[in-house]
């Protein structure tokens, strides 16, 4: 048989038989999380013949193509008498009856779908479906229906169902064809790969064939991105199931993925590919909540999606955020669920790391289903380890609460004054005798957990039935606590729980101090993934902190595929830029910047500590005889790219951007040939001496390993590695950096500069770096 399918229950009911609209007062990740715990503890009550989660799989063959049907019912009772019951659970926040005649046949369809299937499996002629209808918040409220079925009906049904999924998936089909065909005449774009490059793509072939874990230090300038993506697109051909996924922390990254398959077009590839924008960003109703009483591209979404699905992709292959708005807009229908249902149809979906990694954010659709087939492209990987902590960090905010209260003074609703008043006893008596300051709970107290499960139940309830009470300040406030709630599910030994008491106000930390192993669990669900940057020094730290193996999961480090004696690597170590020395050096740095940019026209990055130090170091420079920007809080994309439009190649006079490190600028920037010649890094990057990362270090020592560079020095080593890397990015051109702090003398930074840059230089004045830069640009 040429053509298999390989189908859940979920995704052919889900695309032929759900309607209405979109309604996140009743279809939420609150309410769905809520809702498998509900099945759970309701499955757990029922009596030795409920088999929970049972799992079903056939074959079908339907108009020439191979189904692979499969499932997991929620229970299958077996009655004294040999008999059958099919139990579908589904639990809601809304009115039973409603929500029941609002999705019967998608409920029922679904049930049918299992029905069918354990009839087979058991030789039955007749079997009994019941649906239980459970509500939220109201577990002894229940609706139960039942409905004898015979198997020769239930044949027909679903028969019918998989022919109808397959009027649609030959679209499918057709593209399958043409994109293996493409894909088996497709070659490398360039004439010739770079250093490095060849080496880099061998292994990350390996890793789309065979799976496994890969990690690479990959310098600026290799080209990172086609030597990881084409491989990966080569090895589409062996699985139809297969999906890449594109993960990256920036925009930059995004944009780079997609060109790169665009050059892959031009060379003949047939691909669909998606690029996934945030929901602020995409939702053409912002401040508006995803409900058909607020959003018109709410209503009647399910609906409408087959026929746009069919339409979009007939008509295109490249989906970028553009794209997607037009159909969206064309069809009135919600831009971020479009491009969610549209990425089931892709083949490479780029997008950013929280959408695999992410407890809360990640796609269900994906990473709960069978997620075997796929494999995934880690971007600036050295960026995932604060931001995977983050994802499974939490914190509740006693502010929050106030605002929440205060939203709400003139509500006569019993249950949500019930709330304030079990957190509002809360937050007292946590604060109670505390003086501002850190204090570490040792496990987590059923006095916080019971009034903020408590509060998320009563915000579901008004959420859905009485939603004009939602103020503003409630609704942030209860997305903040049903986060909290769901992160204490991880809660354990990598964790710490800590109160965080200010002058009037304080804050419920829950801290991820290692979120290693909750990486590797979603690792280990993918078939492969490969982790690259340019810059993943000491190797070892990533591997470990990105839920890898030090022992086993091959790694590479590639030299940089520029001359080495295109960069000149000065350290001036006279000069301690220490926080309690950064008063009394501030001048001599202001000398050492002037000298550095005096005999060289052209763009120079001047890379500060903080934003505090480089508006203070600003006051000691005279900016007279230059352009200068100056790099602000919080810039948007638009605003970044307008600043790095100020670094054009070959100025007729030297500009300067002032920036700080480990921000924006410091990665994902692309300032090639002469629009960036020089940089200087003043102090090492790590960050200030601080409560969350000493709790960090203390974690890691705990284990025998060096806590404090885990916590400190090697995020620190890490923000000037990226920064260097933006500066040499030819051939022929060359560029100079200037590293200011007395602890670039270190063992660990002496290893790095041999590792990395194979040669430095010490400069123990200003006047040295004047002389020194002079020869070498005249060279």
């Amino acid at each position: 048989m040429e053509r298999t399918l390989d189908l859940s229950v979920h995704q052919l009911v889900d695309f032929l038989l759900r309607t209405g609209d979109i309604d996140n007062r009743v279809f939420n990740r609150s309410s769905m999380t809520e809702g498998s715990r509900i099945h759970s503890a309701y499955q757990a009550q029922q009596g030795s013949n409920y088999m929970s989660e049972y799992p079903l799989r056939n074959m079908f063959v339907v108009s020439g193509v191979e189904v692979i049907l499969h499932g997991r019912a929620d229970g299958i009772i077996k009655k004294k008498n040999g008999e059958f019951i099919i139990d579908e659970i589904k639990s809601t926040v809304e009115d039973l009856q409603v929500f029941r005649d609002e999705n019967i046949e998608w409920h029922l369809g679904q049930a049918k779908c299992y029905a069918y299937l354990f009839a087979l499996e058991q030789h039955l002629e007749t079997i009994t479906i019941r649906l239980t209808y459970i509500k939220q918040g109201k577990e002894k409220d229940k609706r139960i229906e039942e409905h004898f079925c015979y198997a020769s009906e239930l044949e027909q049904y679903v028969y019918s169902l998989i022919e109808d999924y397959l009027d649609f998936y030959n679209i499918l089909f057709r593209h399958f064809e043409k994109k293996n065909e493409s894909i088996k005449r497709l070659s490398f774009p360039f004439s010739k790969y770079r250093k490095g490059q060849r080496e880099l793509a061998k292994y990350c072939y390996a890793i789309g064939k065979n799976g496994g874990r890969f990690y690479c230090e990959a310098p600026t300038g290799i080209g990172k991105t086609m030597s990881t993506i084409f491989p990966f697109i080569k090895v589409l051909t062996e699985d139809e199931q297969s999906k890449i996924f594109y993960l990256t922390a920036k925009t930059p990254g995004k944009e780079a993925a997609y060109n790169a398959i665009e050059i892959l077009k031009e060379e003949g590839l047939i691909l669909n590919d998606i690029v996934i924008t945030a929901k602020d960003k995409v939702c053409f109703c912002k401040g508006k909540a995803c409900n058909p009483d607020e959003c018109p591209f709410a209503r009647g979404y399910y609906n409408k999606i087959q026929t746009v699905l069919s339409y979009s992709l007939s008509n295109y292959s490249t989906f970028d955020p553009d794209t997607i708005a037009l159909i969206a807009r064309e069809n009135e229908i919600c831009p971020f669920e479009f491009e969610l249902d549209l990425s089931l149809f892709c083949d490479v979906i780029i997008c950013d790391y929280n959408y695999m990694f992410d407890p809360i954010s990640y796609m269900k659709r994906y990473f709960d289903e069978d997620a075997s087939h796929h494999l995934a492209l880690v971007d600036e990987a050295h960026n995932l380890v604060d931001r995977s902590r983050d994802m499974y960090s939490s914190f509740v905010s006693y502010e929050s609460f106030l605002a929440a209260k205060k939203s709400m003074r003139h509500s006569k609703h019993l249950k949500i004054k019930r709330a304030f008043t079990k957190l509002n006893k809360m937050f007292k008596e946590l604060m109670e005798g505390k003086e501002p300051g850190q204090y570490i709970l040792d496990h987590y107290p059923a006095e916080i957990e019971d009034p903020l499960v408590y509060l998320v139940n009563t915000c579901q309830d008004i959420n859905k039935n009485e939603h004009k009470e939602m103020t503003d300040e409630l609704l942030d406030f209860y997305l903040e606590v049903n986060e909290f709630v769901k992160i204490s599910d991880f809660y354990g030994d990598k964790y710490k729980l800590y109160l965080d008491i200010l002058a009037d106000t304080m804050n419920i930390r829950m801290m991820c101090l290692d979120a290693s192993s909750f990486l590797a669990r979603t690792l280990r669900n993918i078939k492969g993934a490969v982790f690259f940057s340019a810059t993943l020094q000491p190797i070892e730290y990533y591997i470990d902190t990105l839920g890898g193996e030090k022992s086993s999961d091959p790694h590479l480090i590639l030299p940089s595929p520029f001359p080495i004696d295109n960069l000149r690597l000065l350290v001036a170590p006279k000069v301690s830029v220490k926080w309690r020395n950064r008063e009394k050096t501030y001048q001599e740095v202001a000398n050492y910047i002037k000298k550095f940019v005096k005999n060289k026209v052209g763009n120079y990055f001047i890379y500060s500590p903080s934003y505090e130090y480089m508006e203070n170091l600003l006051l000691y420079l005279d900016l007279k005889d230059y352009n200068y920007f100056v790099q602000t809080k919080d810039m948007s994309e638009e605003e970044r790219r307008e600043f790095l439009l100020n670094f054009q190649p070959n100025p007729g006079k030297t500009t300067l951007g002032f920036l700080v490190i480990g921000g924006a600028f410091s990665e994902g920037i692309d300032l090639v040939s002469d629009r960036l010649i020089g940089a200087v890094i003043i102090g090492i990057g790590m960050p200030r001496i601080n409560f969350e990362s000493d709790q960090i270090s203390e974690f890691y020592n705990n284990k025998d390993l060096p806590g404090r560079d885990y916590a400190y020095l090697y995020p620190g080593m890490n923000k000037v590695m990226q920064a260097v890397g933006r500066v040499i990015r030819s051939e022929k051109d060359r560029g100079a950096v200037l590293l200011i702090d007395e602890r670039y003398m270190s063992r660990q930074y002496q290893d790095l500069y041999r590792a990395e840059w194979k040669n430095y230089e010490v400069v123990l004045s200003a006047d040295e770096v004047e002389e020194n830069l002079l020869k070498f640009f005249d060279k």
